[in-house]
């Protein structure tokens, strides 16, 4: 009897022995095998060369992670500009440092931009991450508007944000006058004054501190030069919500229903301006997604606010054919046109649309 009893402790404190023995190499597995071993502090590399910087993540037993490019105007191509984590921070070894990488002053080529309209230049400006420059115009027999030359021309090399400056065509029509000075005139007066101009009257609403209610506070273009016919006169105004100021810019909502499920097709929503330039504003791509099938089904609608000068076409476009059309004007209610139809002179698509 004694004899088991002594064997039954002994087995006991071989099996507590175990136990201690493995849950402390299942703690060494967990603390250094998963969790990535002993800690390190991160060093500092900013402002490294990558190669450099991989080096020295190396040497602390860190490794070099994502890297980002970005352009920057005084630190050198492929050199770091920020680090993730931070210099100093303690990690367990092997961990991966993400950087953001320079790609210098990130020279780029301008866009070709002739024989577009001003909007549509403008919008290929800002998607090739340039920003219009100053704007010049000349007689020419091509639509008011146009672009014919540019600086720098196309191709040309341009820093990321640099300026791009546009020649325009001032059309065959000539200036019919001087601009007369509205500057604090009752916006109640001025659709008079404009009147023999046959100007297109658009008012922007400002919050100046102190400034007077409802009289002109500035305009465009200024006093003493010269305006061209249906030209477009805006001016600022600070309201005081008891009188309606003359305006030609308007905003409407349209609403299209789809009649089929519609999420595996190219749809895009233009507006064509009076002038017949011509702009994306909205647009889904073909998607199959759960969430997409659940979403884009027959009977939804797309609802779209459109803001517009006098008059607009908005055309509802489902892989690149036009479905619909609804006219706007003057701020009434859209009138359907049907498919296909248009009801303003129609400017060459932009090649490269702003879809939001």
């Amino acid at each position: 009897m004694l004899r088991f009893v002594a064997w039954s402790i002994q087995w006991s404190v071989a099996l507590v022995v175990f136990v201690l023995v493995m849950a402390g190499a299942g703690y060494y597995v967990f603390m250094y095998a998963i969790e990535g071993g002993q800690h390190v502090a991160v060093p500092n590399i900013i402002e490294m060369a990558v190669t450099d910087a991989a080096a020295r993540l190396g040497e602390s037993g860190l490794e070099m992670g994502r890297q980002t490019p970005v352009p920057h105007p005084t630190i050198p191509k492929y050199y770091v500009i920020s680090q993730r984590p931070a210099a100093g921070k303690v990690v367990r070894a092997g961990r991966r440092i993400d950087t953001v990488v320079s790609m210098g002053l990130d020279f780029l080529k301008a866009p070709d931009l002739r024989n577009m309209t001003l909007e549509d230049a403008r919008r290929a400006v800002t998607q090739a991450r340039f920003r219009l420059g100053s704007l010049a115009r000349i007689p020419s027999s091509a639509a008011r508007d146009t672009v014919l030359g540019q600086d720098p021309p196309p191709g040309g090399e341009l820093a990321s944000q640099g300026d791009i400056h546009l020649l325009l065509s001032a059309g065959t029509q000539r200036a019919s006058d001087m601009m007369p000075d509205l500057r604090g005139m009752k916006i109640t007066d001025i659709a008079a004054v404009m009147a023999p101009y046959g100007a297109t009257l658009v008012a922007n609403e400002t919050d100046i501190p102190d400034a007077p209610l409802d009289v002109v506070l500035g305009q465009n273009p200024l006093p003493e030069t010269l305006i061209y016919p249906n030209q477009v006169v805006t001016y600022d105004y600070k309201p005081s919500r008891q009188t309606e100021a003359p305006t030609q810019r308007f905003q409407a909502d349209v609403r299209h229903q789809m009649p089929y499920d519609w999420y595996g097709r190219d749809v895009r929503v233009d507006v064509v301006d009076r002038s017949g330039a011509r702009q994306t504003v909205w647009r889904k791509p073909p998607s199959f997604d759960d969430e997409s099938r659940s979403t884009y089904v027959a009977g939804t609608a797309i609802r779209m606010p459109v803001t517009y000068i006098d008059e607009a076409v908005v055309e509802i476009n489902v892989d690149n054919k036009v479905e619909a059309s609804y006219r706007l004007k003057a701020g009434g209610a859209p009138q359907v046109l049907g498919a296909g139809a248009a009801a303003l002179p129609q400017a060459p698509p932009s090649t490269s649309p702003s879809p939001l």
